[in-house]
């Protein structure tokens, strides 16, 4: 991951050599789109849902995620998807999935990308 992050920050993809991070962290907090509540996206150790509370401390409200299909990848999530299957990092590969597909606000129902969510975080 961290070779991968270094790859594309000398290739100058901002944000992205950033915030991959949170596929190692398993988790991304964003706002939705919509209401602004802020949320947690929760992508790996076995689960893969949004919610408004800290999942951590208490049962929540869970909304899941729906990956992207490997056919819609384009440009920078299929390169990911690719590199990462090259090297024999099916977890990872697995969560780029999740990470460029979608999910629902637990809390007003709207339907959002994840990854747009991810960028609009990064983008004072």
């Amino acid at each position: 991951m961290n070779l991968l992050k270094a790859l594309l920050s000398f290739e100058g993809v901002e944000i992205w050599d950033r915030a991959l991070e949170g596929l190692q962290t398993g988790e991304y907090e964003v706002d939705c789109p919509y209401c602004g509540v802020n949320m947690f996206v929760v992508i790996g150790h076995g689960d893969f849902f949004c919610c408004t509370d800290d999942y951590a401390l208490q049962e929540v409200k869970k909304s899941p995620l729906e990956p992207a299909r490997v056919q819609q990848l384009e440009e920078l999530p299929r390169r990911l998807l690719t590199r990462a299957l090259a090297d024999g990092q099916d977890g990872l590969a697995h969560g780029v999935r999740y990470l460029f597909g979608r999910a629902a606000c637990p809390d007003c129902g709207t339907d959002f990308s994840v990854a747009e969510r991810v960028v609009a975080g990064w983008i004072p």
